[in-house]
């Protein structure tokens, strides 16, 4: 029997204090089209790209213009 410890979660591991959620979205195939192209075109610049990476970004980029986020976390996300 495995030890708890040696357990491993599903997906990225935690990244500093955040936590990470499974969640599911119906999003139309013309949206996910769009969204793949541009996630293929950024993994030759910056390998390890992913959906969920550039859905976090859209997220954070919408909250922050409707001032959802905390003025720290917006600065960052813009100079990130």
């Amino acid at each position: 029997m495995a030890d708890k410890q040696e357990s491993r979660p599903m997906g990225r591991p935690l990244k500093g204090k955040d936590r990470r959620m499974q969640i599911g979205v119906y999003v139309a195939g013309s949206v996910i089209d769009a969204m793949d192209s541009y996630v293929a075109d950024r993994q030759q610049k910056k390998r390890g790209y992913s959906r969920s990476d550039f859905i976090n970004e859209a997220i954070e980029m919408y909250m922050g213009d409707l001032g959802l986020l905390e003025e720290e976390e917006a600065g960052a996300e813009k100079q990130g």
